[in-house]
């Protein structure tokens, strides 16, 4: 059934075109993976803002969905504009040649010829998947080193050089830049921000990177624990850091998970533990005050008032974020700016003249306003600092449905050349539905008028956003490849049936 003279001659008729596609889909990729910049992206996110390119932005934010783009995108014209040439040709070349009239005059039979021409067209996309995602998994180590999550931001460099201590150790001991004065204002200046704010996002940044080192140390326990329990996948067992941080509490009767997360506080265990309660009962204490009534006398009544750091409406909490969006207009009005670029450059928020525009804005007292500037500027970084994580689970997906879909397309042309005895009808089927498909999803992607077109596109079986979120997006995936499963058995079938003209 499998014929390796045939296979040769695929591989001399197509490997050049083959190698071509794959080191180009290799090269963007890698371009695309040592570009990656938080910052930037953003920028572009917040610009596209309310436009039809704003679903394709928001993503950019993060590492794995700004490759989102390059796989729903790129990779997939790529990878489809191959198997057209290919596969419509794979067949339907030799017979309108005449050339499979010689083929077929040898011992070879013609099941074995469509057999190992769909196993070369099958094999070839594959390979080529697999290539692609070892290529991406080295560039983003090489460029991000986000694989062993080993990234040493500019501030940690500056702080090591002031401190005359090795970078490594730094990044992974923070607490040692907050300890010197030297070293806290290098990386304050390396991150664009004050002492105050940077200092607050050491404080996140160390509290997450504790979480992290927790939650592995969770998983590892709970792995051992339920080795032999075959109704515990991986979802149930695994504590991610996400987790830990929503409920801290999940660790306090894990003595080494504890162990772990200290290290990363300067702390021992009974301290970070006692830490964590600590927080826990400030979450639980009740956030709303007991209301000022009638039958308190006046001078209490001023006293409660002068000491609250918000003005709030009657009857209504302060929307606070709303309130600090205000600040920004405001305090972006004053500085003859944009809210845009403001919030690129919050550090501006803490002028003068602005803050006294900001606070004259919303009644918000100047020490309120400028602790909120501090957390959005942490809060900013430390987001920075995790938009470059990468989920091993998540790309291989990402390269597992691009690769169906490409099979779904190449099963297409493969299926046309199989029935068609001439190149220009091969090609009219076999090309035209998977490019009719590709521009009918990026019609839907600018418009959301026209999104009910999704259901006559194959590409909206490979849904990005759902992997990405490691959402339900098997069923999508299941029907890509049962899609190519079928047009190549039928292919061959009917290749091996119908009469040529030889």
């Amino acid at each position: 059934m499998f014929s390796k003279p045939i296979f040769k001659q695929c591989i001399r008729s197509h490997g050049k075109i083959w190698a071509i596609f794959t080191f180009v889909m290799c090269l963007i990729l890698s371009i695309c993976t040592w570009s990656f910049d938080a910052g930037a992206f953003g920028a572009v996110a917040n610009a596209v803002e309310g436009t039809a390119f704003a679903d394709a932005a928001k993503n950019f934010t993060s590492f794995l969905g700004s490759l989102e783009s390059y796989y729903k995108m790129i990779a997939v014209l790529l990878g489809m504009v191959y198997v057209i040439i290919t596969s419509t040709n794979l067949v339907v070349d030799e017979v309108d040649s005449g050339s499979m009239a010689y083929t077929l005059s040898t011992p070879v039979r013609r099941s074995s010829v469509v057999i190992t021409k769909m196993i070369f067209m099958i094999g070839s996309v594959i390979l080529m998947f697999v290539i692609q995602a070892g290529v991406g998994i080295g560039a983003a180590e090489l460029f991000q080193h986000c694989v062993s999550d080993t990234v040493i931001t500019d501030d940690v460099k500056d702080a090591a050089d002031a401190l005359n201590r090795k970078e490594s150790y730094v990044r992974d001991h923070l607490y040692v830049i907050k300890e010197d004065e030297n070293a806290l204002k290098a990386g304050a200046d390396a991150r664009e921000m004050d002492v105050d704010s940077y200092s607050l996002y050491l404080d996140k940044a160390m509290l997450r990177k504790s979480y992290k080192a927790a939650a592995e140390e969770l998983t590892d326990m709970r792995e051992d624990l339920y080795e032999d329990d075959d109704d515990m996948d991986k979802d149930d067992i695994e504590i991610t850091w996400q987790e830990l941080e929503a409920d801290p509490s999940l660790m306090l009767d894990c003595d080494d998970a504890l162990k772990k997360g200290a290290a990363y506080m300067d702390m021992t265990a009974t301290e970070y533990k006692a830490f964590i309660m600590e927080n826990l009962d400030k979450e639980a204490e009740p956030a709303a005050q007991e209301p000022a009534g009638t039958e308190m006398e006046g001078e209490a009544v001023v006293q409660e008032t002068e000491d609250s750091e918000t003005q709030q409406a009657p009857g209504e909490e302060a929307d606070m974020e709303l309130m600090f969006k205000n600040a920004m207009e405001a305090a972006a009005k004053e500085l003859h700016t944009d809210t845009v670029t403001l919030a690129d450059n919050m550090l501006w928020m803490k002028d003068k003249d602005a803050m006294a525009a900001a606070v004259r804005s919303t009644g918000l007292s100047e020490e309120t306003l400028t602790a909120m500037v501090n957390e959005s500027m942490a809060m900013s970084a430390l987001n920075e600092d995790y938009s470059v994580d990468f989920d091993m689970e998540v790309y291989l997906w990402l390269n597992v449905g691009c690769c169906l879909l490409i099979l779904a397309f190449s099963a297409i042309g493969f299926f046309a050349s199989c029935l068609f005895n001439r190149n220009k009808n091969a090609m009219t089927i076999g090309g035209g539905l998977p490019f009719a498909f590709f521009i009918i999803s990026i019609i839907v992607e600018m418009s959301e008028n026209l999104e009910n077109l999704k259901y006559i596109t194959l590409t909206t079986l490979f849904d990005t956003q759902e992997i990405l979120a490691l959402g339900d997006f098997g069923v999508g995936l299941g029907v890509l490849a049962g899609i190519a499963v079928v047009l190549y058995t039928a292919g061959c079938l009917i290749f091996t049936k119908k009469d040529l003209p030889l």
